[in-house]
């Protein structure tokens, strides 16, 4: 994530699955998400379900979280 005064300027994920269904999960993910973030304010932030993708988001979101408490120490 990259962030100019708190609003999301782009993103990109790094998918790591070699399970043939979570790997379709989140390549489905990665191809709907930005649209839904750049030009956000990352605080409080949360996405619902993007394609299906729930364990995907629900990490995404833990991502977030991680990068607002690093920004703001």
């Amino acid at each position: 994530v990259t962030l100019k005064d708190g609003v999301i300027t782009d993103t990109s994920v790094q998918n790591s699955e070699s399970d043939f269904d979570s790997q379709q999960y989140q390549e489905e993910f990665t191809a709907s998400y930005k649209a839904k973030v750049v030009g956000k304010k990352i605080s409080g932030l949360q996405l619902s379900v993007i394609a299906g993708a729930s364990d995907t988001t629900q990490g995404f979101n833990e991502a977030l979280n991680k990068i607002i408490v690093k920004a703001e120490a």
